[in-house]
């Protein structure tokens, strides 16, 4: 943008008027924009002034030497978006300031030119030298605004982050205390928390995560907290920012105990991998309480399971598995033989066949209490682990128990 020549006769005049000019744009902006109206003489009204002055007086030097640095012009706009940002202000109220400095400023630019003859092309040259100065100022002061807010987000994220990771490791903690000890994160201890486990590189979206989450999404094993219960627009949130992914969703629990929500947050994860679980995006613990608990310790099931079913080990495959499959039925139900038949699929006389077997095999075993629990366990983590539909190592087929290991 550079200035013509036949703005040249008009440069007194504008020089004349400026101080004049500087006081009806302070004045204007305070009047239109509840923000800037401080006490005059404060601080805050002397900023304001600063900056109008300095673009006015700055315009109007421009004009005469276009080629003249705009350096300390530069400096201030973006110290007065920086403001704006520190002030914790949206950019659009300096924006509008802005606008209102152009426009006052154009309106007496017009009533200079009234009675002057300028060709209509140098008119518009001159309003495009005007507006694109004031483009230029409020483009600088959104670069300051714009740093100050990447600062402050890099501040709060690793205040939130420290903040996250003191929450899981320091199990009993006070979580109000905590988030006094990290002013920056800016976060409300809550009442509740849920946490969630990630796999490694989750694909997440996040800006479609609600503010309020804290997370880690470069540790090891990634993880982020909810505060309050995993609700249904939490729920719906989190499967639009997972793209996809796996994820699973530990217990709601006092902030105290996060740990153990992310603990069984990512021992149900570890199912989902194996395919022993799979909800779609996001698997509750909650959904699966007895499944997380029977297959917590895989190889101390897998000793029970040797120990409560070793009879099947002595039956050949076929009958091994009607012999499980009739337990199962008959431990979970203990109803009568009609109600096992429907069940099973088979007929009622082929239930009592099986039961009569398996009581002279188990004998007193199935009418102990403590044993009865203890083979159902056995039979119910036998049937997780190779239920049809699982990807993971050790899938069996259709129908299987998940016996073969046994």
């Amino acid at each position: 943008m550079g200035a013509q020549r036949p703005f040249s006769d008009l440069l007194p005049d504008l020089i004349g008027f400026a101080p004049e000019l500087v006081g009806e744009i302070v004045d204007g902006i305070r009047a239109a924009i509840p923000d800037y109206d401080r006490p005059r003489g404060g601080p805050y009204d002397e900023v304001i002034r600063s900056g109008v002055e300095r673009n006015v007086l700055g315009f109007v030097a421009w004009l005469a030497d276009p080629e003249q640095p705009l350096d300390q012009r530069n400096e201030l706009c973006r110290k007065l978006g920086a403001l704006e940002a520190m002030e914790g202000r949206p950019l659009a109220v300096l924006q509008s300031a802005y606008r209102i400095g152009a426009q006052l400023g154009w309106s007496r630019i017009w009533d200079l030119l009234a009675g002057r003859e300028l060709s209509a092309a140098a008119v518009s040259a001159l309003a495009d030298a005007l507006f694109g100065y004031m483009d230029d100022a409020a483009e600088l002061s959104r670069a300051g605004y714009e740093q100050v807010r990447r600062e402050e987000d890099a501040k709060r994220d690793a205040a939130r982050l420290l903040l996250l990771r003191d929450l899981v490791r320091r199990r009993g903690a006070d979580c109000a205390a905590l988030a006094a000890l990290h002013p920056a994160a800016g976060w409300a201890a809550p009442d509740q928390v849920t946490l969630v486990a990630l796999p490694a590189n989750a694909p997440v979206v996040r800006p479609l995560l609600d503010p309020d989450l804290l997370l880690d999404l470069h540790a090891p094993e990634p993880y982020l907290l909810v505060p309050g219960p995993l609700t249904g627009p939490r729920r719906s949130m989190l499967e639009a920012a997972l793209a996809g992914g796996r994820a699973a969703a530990g217990l709601t629990v006092p902030p105290a105990r996060a740990a153990d929500s992310l603990r069984w947050a990512r021992r149900v994860l570890a199912l989902v991998a194996d395919g022993i679980l799979d909800d779609g995006t996001l698997t509750s613990c909650e959904d699966h309480l007895v499944s997380a608990w029977l297959l917590a310790d895989g190889p101390l099931m897998d000793e029970i399971a040797r120990r409560r079913l070793a009879f099947l080990t002595r039956e050949g495959e076929k009958r091994r598995q009607w012999l499980a499959d009739t337990l199962r039925a008959w431990l979970r139900t203990r109803g009568p033989a009609g109600r096992m038949s429907e069940d099973l699929g088979v007929h009622v006389q082929t239930v009592r066949y099986r039961m009569r077997v398996l009581e002279e095999i188990l004998q007193e075993e199935l009418t102990d209490p403590d044993n009865r629990f203890a083979t159902e366990t056995a039979l119910r983590t036998s049937w997780l682990r190779g239920r049809p539909g699982r990807t993971g190592g050790g899938t069996t087929t259709a129908g299987s128990s998940g016996l073969d290991s046994l």
